[in-house]
This record gives C-alpha cells, sequence and structure tokens, in this order.
C-alpha cells in the first residue's frame, strides 16, 4: 500500500474585520494556508481545495485553487474545525479535519497527494490456495485481483465480472470496481474466515473505496493473529493515524520492535495529531523521535521546530528551521523556515 502520509496543520493568524451575513458565518481573525505536493514532494498546480467550517453551521468560502508552487491561503477565517477536501485530477481525493486557532501560530496545511498505485501481479496467491481451498475461493480472489487492477488502470488478461474500462477509469469507475472487489473478497472470506491473506487484500479493497474504519478492522484481526508481523503493525499505525485515531495509534506505535521502523512517517503524523491537539509536550517527543530515526530528514526538523516554537523555546526552533534549510533548501519546508526565521529576528 503507499505511504499514508495525509498531514494536516495551520500557519500564522492575521486580523481583519468581517461582515456579520450569514452567508458569510465562517469569516473570523484568522488565516489559514498550505501546500498540496505529490509524494515525490513535487508541486501540484490546479488542486481543489474546498474548506468548510463546522462551527459556522458547514459553510465555507467556494472552493480555492493551489498555484504553480502547489501552494493556497485564506484570510479571514473563524477559529474551530474545518473540514478540507483537496482533489486533483489523477490523483486520489484527500478528505480530513484542520483546527484553526485565532490567536496563535500553527504550522501549515500539508497535503500530500498519490496516484493509484500500480502493483505487480500476485499469481502466487491463487495458486497457493488452490492445494487447500475450495476453487469457489480461488476464483473469487482470481476476480477480486482483477478488478482492483482495473481500477488502477492496469490491463489485464481473463474474464472480469465487469466491462473494461479505459485505461484511467473515471471515479465512479473506480468506485464500482472497488465496490466489486469487495464484494468477491468477501466470498472468498466467507469461504475461507481464517485466512489472512484474503483479510489483507479486503482490507486493502476497503481502504481503496474510501472505508478506512472497514479497512483498520480488518487489519487488526489479521495483527491480532500474526503479532510479530511488523509489516502489517506499520500498516495498521498509519491507518489508524490517518484515521484520526490517536491513542490506538500511539499504543501500537509503542510495540514496534526497536530497529524495525526504518521510515519516520509515522512518528512525524503521531506528532502532528498532537499539535493539532495542543499536547505539545508530546508532540515535541514524536517529532524528536522522528529527527533521531531518520537525521536527514528536513520535515522532521521542520516539525520539531514548530512545536518548539508554539512552546516559546525560541533558540531551539531557530536551529531546527535552519537545519531545515540546511538539509532540503528547495522544500516547502524550507521555504516556511526561512519565512519564520526572517520574524524570529
Amino acid at each position: 500500500m503507499r505511504r499514508l502520509s495525509f498531514v494536516l496543520a495551520v500557519l500564522v493568524v492575521t486580523l481583519m474585520s468581517t461582515g456579520a451575513a450569514f452567508a458569510q458565518a465562517w469569516r473570523g481573525g484568522g488565516r489559514v494556508s498550505g501546500v498540496v505536493t505529490d509524494a515525490g514532494g513535487k508541486a501540484i498546480k490546479g488542486a481543489k481545495v474546498t474548506l468548510v467550517s463546522i462551527r459556522s453551521g458547514n459553510t465555507g468560502p467556494a472552493p480555492l485553487t493551489t498555484d504553480a508552487k502547489g501552494k493556497w491561503s485564506l484570510l479571514g477565517v473563524i477559529g474551530g474545525s474545518w473540514n478540507i477536501d483537496v482533489d486533483a485530477p489523477g490523483y486520489i481525493i484527500k478528505k480530513g479535519t484542520i483546527e484553526v486557532n485565532e490567536a496563535a501560530m500553527n504550522p501549515p496545511v500539508k497535503t500530500v497527494l498519490e496516484p493509484e498505485p500500480v502493483q505487480a501481479p500476485q499469481p502466487e496467491q491463487p495458486a497457493e490456495l488452490a492445494n487447500t481451498v475450495p476453487p469457489e475461493a480461488v476464483e473469487s480472489v482470481r476476480k477480486g485481483e482483477n478488478l482492483m487492477k482495473q481500477a488502477e488502470g492496469q490491463v489485464i488478461e481473463g474474464e472480469v465480472t465487469m466491462s473494461m474500462p479505459p485505461a484511467k477509469p473515471t471515479e465512479e469507475q473506480k468506485k464500482e470496481l472497488y465496490k466489486q472487489a469487495i464484494a468477491e473478497f468477501e466470498k472468498a472470506q466467507a469461504l475461507l474466515p481464517d485466512n489472512l491473506q484474503i483479510k489483507q487484500a479486503l482490507a486493502q479493497a476497503y481502504y481503496k473505496a474510501g472505508d478506512i474504519k472497514q479497512s483498520v478492522a480488518l487489519l487488526q484481526k489479521v495483527y491480532d493473529a500474526e503479532p510479530t508481523n511488523t509489516g502489517v503493525l506499520l500498516l495498521l499505525i498509519n491507518l489508524l493515524l490517518e484515521n484520526g485515531q490517536l491513542d490506538q495509534g500511539k499504543a501500537l506505535l509503542d510495540k514496534v520492535p526497536a530497529g524495525t521502523m526504518t521510515d519516520p512517517t509515522a512518528l512525524i503524523n503521531l506528532g502532528i495529531l498532537f499539535m493539532n491537539k495542543s499536547r505539545l509536550d508530546d508532540a515535541w517527543t514524536y517529532f524528536d523521535k522522528a529527527v533521531t530515526l531518520d537525521p536527514n530528514r528536513g520535515e522532521s526538523y521542520y516539525y520539531r521546530g514548530l512545536a518548539s516554537l508554539q512552546n516559546k523555546k525560541m533558540a531551539e526552533a531557530k536551529a531546527d528551521f535552519q537545519k531545515v534549510v540546511q538539509l532540503a533548501p528547495d522544500s516547502s519546508e524550507a521555504n516556511d523556515a526561512k519565512d519564520l526565521l526572517k520574524q524570529m529576528k
């Protein structure tokens, strides 16, 4: 599965006056801004950013569009919880919630969009199953795999349950293909309720269909059956964090064997969740762990610096922002770090 790294936060608050009309009930004294990139850090121009204030009765401005650097910003917004959807042609839509504070400096909204991943064929799974299970289960697994490949735009061979869509299926076609894939994997699971491979395949299908809750429930069963499967554990942690289940994700993250984790993404995501809940000491702790795990990743220093800044530890924050500029001078984090360093002089 792809890296799950939908990072949400808010940067820089400014004051402005607003009207009192209900149509603009979302107006306030804050400013939100953000950047949209792909998984490789490349800016995505023309992404649509839709913001809706929960506090104002689900009102909000017209959708925003990112510029050539993938950036967007909005002045004069009310504090509190906001729903945010980020969408761009050819990428998976991202949905989430951010907290806007009108009286404090918060990190920017960083959104990473990813295309549908291309997965290598896995013929060994049905062949493996064929030795021990009914042929109906094998056929359902094959159909489910083919439907997933179709949704990802892959050309496949053999009979499937839906006519071949275009190389790049529409969102509606993807939704239908994932729905059919879920149905096929559930047929196989009904025949083999204890098979962990089928549970993982079904969890992936549910995730692709946007049902993270079901995906988490299935992966939890896989992990409960194989508590030493670190790969499943890390995947489950990322899903829990993406679903906003901070405490559950933290509890599992503490179970990851020392030396097993090589990617600090889950640590960064957990730190951001703590920051959004104003638990700055906890946030700093996980950003610090991310720095220790990969001392050459500028993103970790950037968020640790933000946590220090909000805790009024100016020297520590300045050192981290300078490190970001040194390690990744062309990154969006470095640009923001430079702006913050200027404000700290």
